[in-house]
């Protein structure tokens, strides 16, 4: 449960432009949680990962990350669900609607050469 709640704050702080929030966490949930993202900015370098219009990130088609790439995705993804929920019911609007508008931020985010999928559903190099 900790590491769920440890997950979603980062990637609030993350999805939320870094700098507006502080977080402190002990040494060894700081240590997984920054592992899982540079797992996944490691895979979405090399095309594996990529981020997607609906607020996730996703496997790229084709691709066979490591089990450990897999996890964090799934890791991530969950605290980002975590975070949509809680700022839907702030809102007082569907999960769904606060996972696309931020996966839309999320796209414009990504850097040049990653992979992500738009809404016509197909992968593309950015």
């Amino acid at each position: 449960m900790m590491k769920k709640i440890i997950i979603g704050a980062l990637t609030a702080v993350a999805l939320l432009g870094g700098t507006s929030a502080v977080l402190t966490l002990s040494g060894e949930n700081a240590a997984h949680a920054q592992s899982a993202k540079s797992l996944v900015d490691t895979a979405k370098s090399r095309g594996e990962v990529g981020e997607q219009i609906d607020g996730y990130l996703g496997i790229v088609s084709g691709k066979s990350p490591s089990a450990a790439v897999r996890s964090a995705v799934q890791e991530i993804n969950i605290g980002r669900k975590s975070v949509y929920t809680n700022r839907a019911r702030k809102e007082n609007v569907t999960v769904e609607a606060i996972a696309a508008s931020i996966g839309v931020k999320q796209l414009q985010k990504a850097r040049s050469g990653e992979t992500v999928r738009d809404a016509s559903g197909q992968w593309k190099k950015k």
